[in-house]
């Protein structure tokens, strides 16, 4: 995956030959009638245009109907195209409408994650303990001997019980181990004989193996040596480093079938270029495949793209990432817009304007923040230091815990006032707030947990808009809380009723449109659950609304 450069991204938060999902499966899409263009069967003028992928032209329905077989395979509702600076990437081939499925398609390999826990070289799953079994060939740990003739294990098992010496396998239960790495790239490295076509398409992947030698990057340096040296895998070393940088600039997190994270590495999925603000969403599901699905409506020729950092980190995060680990500069429209799409998310408040932001002003790789009314200006360094200040605290985890309700109001008023209601630091606060909030039932508690949610709610529809997981498990936990808050005022009896429907409407709102949004994920995937408990939620408030509205007739 690449933009101005490469990539990889964690759809986790979320094998081998891909499926092709069709707009209508085996149904021919509808043509429409446009300009003159020639026909992909007979060469003469055209007036229709498949309806599936807007590509291809025909002379008649029965042309179109003739192709199909063979268009079939090749009608998409996106296309591949390529330019210097962005390199190959995914573009909308038709109008898409949002919550679409543009493909599914399972990986070309998946292994572990770059450097990782003890995990199993069979199965994935986590190793518990220090009395694991281990591999009696390589031995590399196991979650049992029964999954050192797996079939993944099989085929690279010869290879690894080259380090006589035991160099690579890791000794015992402790930090998570760089050792991991190399295991991925042996198994991508395999393909060249066992499956000629994907090794092609690894080798057509962005790398950025010249950056990572020349950078003398560490755990790339040790891992193509081990490889090489030590498993005497046969393969030039630049081919070794092109795959190692394919692997790295590629690969997504998922998460193994017991939670563990893997990374794997998609034919297509590689393809899509990266947005702080993105119009497409993946899930994986529980197989491994990645569904790639429309998250807004996206226009005819418009870029596909996803979010190789998280949306919810600072500017300066971002951009690290993406120059670290993807070698480019984002200049998507949020990064390029000074205030962030209008949520002034990394910018502080002006201490000298009441309601004036700083906002980020560079100059040959040096950024300023500065207020364009009175001009106070900050150093970058400062801004930084402010913000990680105040992450650290929250890591620590001591701002909320064990706080009443009137402490945490406070302490987020305070957040507010030090930054503004929609900073990535008042994010980061209201989520904790909200977690310590949850055990307490006050109605004080009740009501500024829907305020808090509420607020994340339309922060998160900047930052992340459209049909995307995590806004509509934001829809859910909000409508559940203005549902609570509600239930709470009428069990108390000193609710006024109009504006206890109104609260009940908006809850309503929100469960709905987070039933619908939840609803599109695939149906074995962990968020599945969620839309059913949308949907009881949706029958709750609806019946709540019905009693208080006969209520109120019987009262008059």
């Amino acid at each position: 995956m690449k933009d101005k450069g490469g990539h990889s991204s964690s759809a986790a938060d979320s094998h081998h030959h891909c499926h092709h999902h069709h707009n209508a499966e085996a149904e021919i899409p509808k043509s429409n009638m446009v300009a003159s263009h020639v026909c992909g069967v007979c060469g003469t003028e055209a007036s229709l245009v498949c309806g599936g992928c807007s590509s291809v032209f025909y002379c008649s329905k029965e042309h179109q109907k003739q192709h199909w077989g063979s268009h079939k395979k090749e009608c998409h509702p996106y296309k591949t195209v390529a330019s210097p600076e962005a390199g190959k990437y995914l573009t909308a081939s038709r109008r898409l409408r949002e919550g679409q499925i543009l493909f599914q398609e399972f990986p070309l390999m998946t292994g572990p994650v770059s450097v990782s826990p003890l995990v199993c070289l069979g199965c994935h799953c986590a190793i518990e303990g220090n009395d694991f079994p281990r591999c009696p060939e390589c031995y590399w740990p196991l979650c049992s001997l029964s999954c050192a003739s797996g079939t993944i294990h099989q085929k690279e098992c010869p290879v690894l019980a080259k380090d006589t010496r035991r160099i690579g396998p890791p000794t015992s239960q402790g930090p998570p181990t760089l050792r991991y790495d190399s295991i991925l790239l042996l198994r991508c490295l395999s393909l060249r004989f066992d499956r000629p076509s994907d090794w092609e398409t690894m080798l057509d992947m962005v790398s950025h193996a010249e950056h990572y030698q020349k950078a003398q990057d560490m755990v790339h340096t040790v891992t193509v040596r081990y490889v090489k040296e030590v498993l005497k895998v046969d393969l030039d070393n630049d081919i070794i480093h092109q795959i190692r940088g394919a692997i790295a600039a590629n690969s997504i997190e998922i998460r193994n079938i017991d939670g563990t994270k893997i990374r794997a590495v998609y034919p297509r999925v590689r393809l899509l270029n990266h947005a702080c603000t993105p119009n497409v969403h993946l899930t994986s599901t529980k197989e491994g495949a990645m569904e790639v699905r429309t998250a807004v409506s996206i226009d005819k020729g418009e870029p596909l793209y996803i979010c190789y950092t998280g949306t919810t980190l600072p500017l300066w995060e971002r951009q690290r990432i993406l120059k670290d680990t993807y070698f480019f500069r984002c200049e998507c429209n949020r990064c390029i817009d000074p205030t962030e799409l209008g949520t002034h998310y990394s910018s502080p408040k002006c201490p000298e304007c009441s309601n004036r932001y700083l906002k980020p002003q560079s100059w040959v790789n040096q950024t300023t923040w500065e207020c364009d009314n009175c001009r106070t200006e900050r150093s970058d360094t400062e801004i930084q230091e402010h913000v990680k200040e105040w992450e650290e605290r929250f890591s620590m985890d001591d701002v909320f815990s064990q706080k009443s309700v009137k402490q945490i109001k406070k302490m987020i008023d305070y957040i507010e006032s030090e930054f503004h209601a929609r900073h990535h630091v008042w994010l980061t606060a209201a989520q904790a707030a909200l977690r310590e909030l949850k055990s307490i039932d006050t109605e004080h508690s009740l009501r500024l947990r829907a305020e808090l949610w509420s607020k994340l709610l339309s922060l998160l529809s900047v930052l992340e808009p459209g049909l995307s997981r995590r806004r509509g498990i934001v829809l859910l936990e909000t409508g559940i809380a203005f549902l609570d808050e509600a239930k709470s005022e009428h069990e108390s009896g000193n609710a006024f009723v109009p504006q206890l429907t109104e609260r009940l409407q908006i809850a309503a709102t929100h469960l709905k449109e987070a039933a619908h949004i939840l609803g599109l994920e695939p149906p074995d995937s962990q968020t599945a659950p969620l839309a059913s408990k949308a949907q009881e939620k949706v029958v709750m408030t609806e019946n709540f609304l019905t009693r208080l509205q006969d209520g109120a007739v019987r009262a008059e």
